[in-house]
């Protein structure tokens, strides 16, 4: 989404992300191996030597299986980049996934998915995966790390869920998505005359279509209007309730009373969703899922000893 660095909880995390942190060795990882601390740390350092670092690409499991990774670990100067980058592009990516499906819901995208957020999504999904491969490497000593230790399964089940999200995403874009823009084409009058947020939304004035504005609970048609070309009128569009700007206009809703009245409207009322926009409904609440449960297993994952 173009207005993601907008949203204040990104604006935090991003600030987060830029501070500087202490690191802290754990006395929990000395009572669960039963071994001093500079068994696995220099003296009086939080820095690991070898058998520190075996421990840790081990899963945190003693004592360490030892040997070679299967791939070279990556340069060591080169992971705080890659490990931000990681951390940065994920926060968007979740972070955009929240905003969207608890704030403006998946009713904004029913008519079709906005390419900027497409793009968002599908770098994200991109960057985030090069660079959990790049640190999964440098951190995991072989594949038992993922059955044997706690720190493991954990980890794996994030790549799982990631791979969903992934799967779901291209999904969507690839099937649902030109469903849903193909219901765009033409503007369809509700027979029973009851307009709602999503319904209003095809009348726009563009593209043949009419132009339909929301005042007071009522629908009037502004098509044929000189001030209302292409469904636009200042800063105003068509196919939006403008009950709260007419009110700030500098003239008042008398230049309503020449328009025609179609219909009312109600921003509680919902008609009946296509069978692509119950699945993209279905699809969106189930990731939005997925990324709690993503969260709750980092918590676990950084926090569980």
């Amino acid at each position: 989404m173009g207005s993601s660095f907008r949203f204040p909880f990104l604006q935090a995390l991003f600030i987060c992300l830029l501070l500087p942190a202490n690191l802290d060795a754990w006395p929990d990882y000395a009572r669960g191996t039963k071994q001093g601390c500079n068994v696995c740390h220099l003296e009086k350092s939080v820095t690991l030597n070898p058998a520190g670092i075996d421990y840790a690409a081990s899963g945190y499991k003693w004592p360490p299986s030892g040997g070679f990774w299967p791939i070279g670990p990556v340069d060591a100067s080169a992971l705080p980049i890659i490990g931000f980058l990681h951390i940065f592009t994920g926060v968007l990516w979740l972070g955009t996934i929240l905003y969207v499906h608890i704030v403006l819901r998946p009713a904004y995208a029913e008519k079709g998915l906005p390419k900027t957020e497409v793009r968002l999504g599908i770098g994200s999904m991109i960057i985030v995966g090069i660079t959990g491969i790049l640190l999964t490497i440098s951190r995991v000593r072989g594949w038992d790390v993922f059955t044997e230790t706690t720190w493991g399964n954990l980890l794996a089940a994030k790549i799982s869920i990631y791979l969903t999200l992934v799967l779901s995403g291209l999904f969507v874009v690839i099937f649902i998505g030109p469903k849903l823009r193909q219901s765009t084409g033409a503007a369809r009058k509700p027979e029973d005359g009851k307009y709602d947020p999503v319904t209003l939304m095809e009348f726009d004035g563009n593209e043949g279509r009419p132009a339909y504005i929301a005042y007071m609970g009522k629908v009037y048609d502004v098509t044929d209007s000189n001030l209302w070309k292409r469904g636009t009128h200042f800063i105003h569009k068509a196919g939006e309730d403008l009950t709260s700007q007419i009110s700030k206009a500098p003239h008042s809703d008398l230049k309503l009373k020449g328009m025609k009245e179609v219909g009312s409207y109600d921003t509680e009322y919902r008609h009946s969703l296509s069978l692509h926009q119950k699945l993209f409904h279905f699809i969106a609440y189930f990731n939005l899922f997925l990324v709690v449960v993503i969260f709750l297993i980092i918590a676990f994952w950084i926090w569980y000893r």
